[in-house]
């Protein structure tokens, strides 16, 4: 960060003071008020005398013209240079022409709104932090902190202004050259002399002022023949993109050369501060700094530092170095190197990145230092090797690729032995995207692990996967408006060990699906769709077979600005080729169903004053009719089909089988009704409430019981009641930061709650968040409760002092008391650096508790309880070190939002 401060510092100083060769100077002198007035091109045309009097111009000319005396005129044309003189006594030198001081004019009004931008910050009371506990001496002293106080104010806007925002938004802090270009460059001094035409020397309060660029200093002289120019004493430069003071800088214009001694500088973009001993500019691309230090924290704060003896950086090859670097946190010295290469801009290179670490009582402690290998523009790899106090050290990295067309990612993982299992282990995946055209488009996703316990106990408390099964896929797509096709491969390793034999997934081998869809612009409206699906299916253990499913439909969407009813047709066919079916049984099974729906419902709505605030509350009423015959399905096998979990939404669904392999009998009607209290003025929804009933004409015999034995067969038996259970949600949004969501389903057959839920969220974004959570879930087919879920579950993050916020969650079991997972830590963060630590606790290395004749639905698993400790700390604007906290607490606490 501290190179592109110096990138962009350098040409923006020696073009902000460039000045006129004096020889082209045409000065005259008011016989009155005895003023000098210093004119440029002499063929520019007069301009009127009644115009007020702003400045003095200089305005370099190919051939030097001899002085005339004329009177002052009240204003130039188009004003180059001003000299403001403020003391009213004139200096005299010899062989120098002298310009009389003149009264303080009054500064003319800016050409456009965006120059006339104010340039000064409001400054709160100059403050430092207290040293009395560092270890070290403070990075800078108290002069220099008032020195970045000063520069810092001297921005047009605070670059760490977001440096707490969750979201963090960039402000674009590039330059207007446009405008640089098309604004005068005005001077003003106490004193201005001129030496033989060629010579300008500025004294007492010198300030350099063009578009965003101004500068100050005590002396500045220029030297037109040598292009030199030198400022002196409490040099003070700052524009959109830098601030920055030393005590002396030296020009060489016309070689992009540059010496600055004693530089302190504010970088906003990054944004950073910091100081150089030396800073030598050897050419446009080239330059090196002596005794540098550095840090992203805001002034008045001195957390940590980067200190270098010598740094060079290298615009051309993108390549910058640095000796003998040492970082210092909090006082204390905490690493050194005694050489570092690293990118001086967006172009990669080749080096170490940030350590992690991490602990867990399966593998003990482990450290992984990656190594990024640069190799090509579109090439490149990362080694991560990891060592763990218990097992050995794990070899791991990833290669990425990029082409016209295709990117993907190859990534593997092996330790020669594990130290506990005396075995090899290993790990492996391929990702690759390729974009043939807009509309076709190619994935492939391949991952293989050694053992099932892989993850649970290579990875850490952080990575323990929620997942049972490894998935590979392969696919193709082709996408267009009215039609979509897609084929792929796709197979299952399973890593969970509670699931055996049946319960592994069908692998498909391969996958086609062909749709179309068109509606029709006729006087009643036609919608039609057209569904079509090839499947052939391989197990090692069940049976083996292909399926071919075809479903057209059409529906009529009939409504008003309040009203819908939608007729719907549609006939699903199913054919069946087995290839080892169970004897006695048919290898060949075709299914054919028509499918006869009718949607409608109705929306009303009017205006409500409650508590003197104005809603709109609507009733939705809804009726859902579907229709299908029964049909013997016993003989057809389940390759991808279970039953739908119930919710309110499920109750308008034309199945409630997944997949393909049963399709409900159904003579039944939906009664449903919606209402919503609304805030028009915000479009909050304070309130949304629904509930909802299926009404049942016949009994319900199509079940996942067959011929072929299945462990789902216990969670579908033959449905008798005439009705469904009274299912209800509600969900409120109170105020802007306070909301709350449930559901409750009520069984009138048995007279019991069967579902429940309830969840309240608190978010005052970025620092206040609290979550309270409630799961209930009855399974009434296990009497003894076992399979039964009561868990409750709590989240949050909550500012303690400074700061510091505390982070945890807790879900709870109250079935089998105990915790199944939680973890509980504190973060710190300021505009400087973010820190983070974690104690977790988790259930993990699943084992099924079962008997010979217990079936899935009444599986009981038995986990072991482990933990583990993480940490996570960021300098801001350097990097950072240990397991990504940011992501895990996104991903856990509901309202959470990483730094962007």
């Amino acid at each position: 960060m501290f190179r592109r401060f110096i990138l962009v510092c350098l040409p923006s100083l020696s073009a902000s003071v460039s000045l006129a060769d004096s020889s082209a100077w045409n000065c005259k002198q008011d016989a009155q008020t005895k003023q000098w007035v210093c004119l440029g091109d002499t063929s520019q045309k007069a301009v009127a005398e009644s115009e007020p009097s702003a400045s003095i111009p200089i305005k370099p000319l190919a051939e030097p013209a001899p002085a005339v005396i004329e009177p002052v005129k009240p204003e130039l044309a188009k004003p180059d240079v001003r000299i403001q003189p403020i003391e009213k006594k004139p200096l005299s030198i010899p062989r120098a022409e002298s310009i009389t001081p003149i009264p303080p004019v009054t500064v003319k009004a800016c050409d456009s709104e965006k120059s006339c931008a104010s340039r000064k910050l409001p400054l709160p009371p100059f403050e430092t932090q207290d040293h009395s506990f560092r270890l070290l001496a403070p990075i800078f002293d108290h002069e220099q902190e008032r020195v970045f106080y000063n520069l810092y104010g001297q921005l047009k806007h605070d670059p760490w202004e977001n440096c707490l925002s969750l979201t963090n938004t960039p402000r674009s802090w590039a330059a207007d050259h446009a405008l640089r270009n098309q604004s005068p460059l005005e001077v003003t001094s106490n004193y201005s002399e001129i030496f033989d035409n060629e010579i300008g020397t500025y004294s007492g309060q010198v300030q350099m002022d063009r578009a965003d660029q101004h500068a100050e200093a005590h002396i500045a002289n220029y030297d037109s023949v040598s292009q030199t120019l030198d400022l002196h004493g409490d040099v003070y430069y700052s524009e959109d993109e830098i601030a920055l003071h030393s005590d002396t800088a030296s020009l060489q214009l016309d070689s992009d050369q540059a010496t600055l001694r004693d530089t302190l500088f504010i970088y906003p973009s990054t944004p950073l501060r910091g100081l150089a001993k030396a800073v030598y500019r050897d050419s446009q691309t080239l330059s090196h700094y002596k005794d540098v230090t550095y840090t992203s924290c805001k002034p008045g704060n001195q957390d940590w530092a980067i200190h270098a003896s010598e740094l060079k950086l290298n615009k051309e090859t993108g390549k910058g170095s640095a000796k003998h670097t040492w970082l210092e946190f909090k006082g204390v010295p905490v690493f050194y190197s005694p050489y570092l290469a690293f990118p001086a801009d967006n172009r990669r290179l080749s080096g170490f990145l940030a350590p992690s670490f991490g602990n867990t009582q399966t593998s003990g402690f482990n450290i992984m230092v990656p190594y990024y290998w640069n190799i090509a523009p579109n090439y490149d790899a990362t080694l991560s090797p990891r060592y763990f106090t218990k097992r050995g050290v794990l070899l791991g990295g990833d290669f990425r690729y990029l082409s016209e067309q295709s990117r993907g990612i190859i990534s593997a993982e092996y330790m020669p032995e594990d130290s506990i299992l005396n075995t090899d282990r290993y790990q492996g995946s391929l990702k690759h995207t390729t974009i043939f055209t807009p509309n076709l488009s190619a994935n492939l996703d391949l991952n293989y692990v050694s053992d099932k316990n892989y993850f649970a106990e290579l990875g850490n408390a952080l990575s323990f996967p929620n997942f049972s099964f490894v998935k590979s896929e392969a696919n193709v797509n082709y996408v267009r408006p009215g039609m979509s096709f897609m084929t792929r491969v796709e197979s299952y390793q399973t890593i969970d060990a509670s699931l055996k034999g049946g319960q592994i997934p069908y692998r498909r081998l391969p996958q086609v699906n062909l749709s179309f869809n068109h509606s029709f612009a006729t006087p009643i409206a036609l919608d039609t769709l057209f569904e079509t699906e090839m499947v052939n299916f391989q197990h090692g253990s069940l049976v083996n077979g292909q399926r071919f499913n075809i479903k057209p439909s059409i529906s009529v969407p009939l409504q008003t600005a309040s009203t819908y009813v939608t007729p719907k047709l549609a006939v699903q066919h199913t054919q069946y080729w087995l290839n080892n079916p169970n004897p006695g049984l048919s290898s060949e099974l075709d299914r054919t169903l028509p499918i006869v729906s009718v949607d409608s419902g109705l929306f009303l709505e009017r205006e409500v004053t409650i508590a003197d605030t104005g809603l709109v509350h609507t009733l939705e009423p809804r009726l859902f009719y579907l229709y299908i015959p029964k049909t013997d399905q016993s003989q057809i096998p389940l390759f991808d089909t279970s039953v739908y979990d119930f919710w309110y939404s499920s109750m308008f669904r034309e199945n409630r089988f997944s997949g393909s392999d049963r399709i409900q009998d159904a003579n039944q009607i939906t009664a449903a009704l919606t209402t919503r209290l609304v805030e028009p003025s915000t479009g909050l929804e304070r309130l949304r409430f629904s509930i909802g009933e299926i009404f049942y004409f016949r009994n319900r015999e199509v079940t996942l019981c067959g011929e072929y034995p299945s462990s789902f067969c216990a969670i579908s038996p033959v449905e008798t009641a005439t009705q469904s259970p009274l299912a209800t949600e509600l969900s409120s949004q109170l105020t802007r930061h306070i909301s709350i969501d449930g559901g409750l389903q009520w069984d009138p057959d048995t007279n019991s709650i069967v579902r429940g839920k309830a969840a309240l969220h608190f978010v005052n974004q970025p620092d206040q968040i609290i979550n309270l959570g409630y799961l209930y879930r009855l399974n009434p087919l296990i009497p003894d409760r076992s399979n039964d879920i009561t868990q409750s579950d709590i989240s949050f993050r909550w500012p303690i002092y400074d700061n510091w916020y505390g982070v945890g969650r807790w879900q709870y079991s109250w079935l089998y008391n105990n915790t199944q997972d939680g973890f509980i830590g504190v973060e710190k963060e300021n505009c400087c650096w973010r820190f983070r630590v974690i104690y977790r606790s988790y259930l993990n290395s699943l084992n099924p508790v079962i008997d010979a004749n217990q079936q899935l639905s009444n599986y009981v698993v038995e986990g072991t309880q482990q933990s583990g400790v993480f940490f996570q700390i960021e300098l801001k604007g350097l990097t950072g070190i240990g397991e990504k906290l940011d992501n895990f607490f996104e991903s856990s606490i509901y309202g959470y939002r990483k730094p962007d």
